[in-house]
């Protein structure tokens, strides 16, 4: 199989350049600067597990959200219970996009 490399559009380095994405034979994604030659490699299932950590995250302060305007007018409701760490503390933390 042939790598398969896109530009994009909207995602840039820390210098504000545009990121090409290169999808690797043996599920590796590939990300560089265009323009500069150093590579940054991530295999496919450190991809799928960020997804399934920012997804969980995201529903459990929906969650939160709603426990708290509940709690404001008065209603009972049980507070949401908080994430598991999966990972360490520090790399569950640092994996959190928003």
């Amino acid at each position: 199989m042939k790598p398969i490399s896109r530009e994009t559009l909207a995602v840039t380095d820390h210098l504000g350049r545009k990121m090409v994405i290169t999808i690797q034979p043996g599920d590796t994604l590939e990300f560089r600067g265009v323009g500069k030659r150093f590579r940054y490699s991530i295999s496919l299932a450190a991809c799928y597990n960020l997804a399934i950590i920012s997804t969980v995250n995201e529903n459990y302060k929906e969650r939160v959200k709603v426990w708290k305007e509940k709690k404001k007018m008065g209603l009972r409701c049980r507070k949401p219970k908080p994430l598991p760490y999966i990972f360490n503390k520090q790399y569950f933390e640092a994996l959190k996009l928003k």
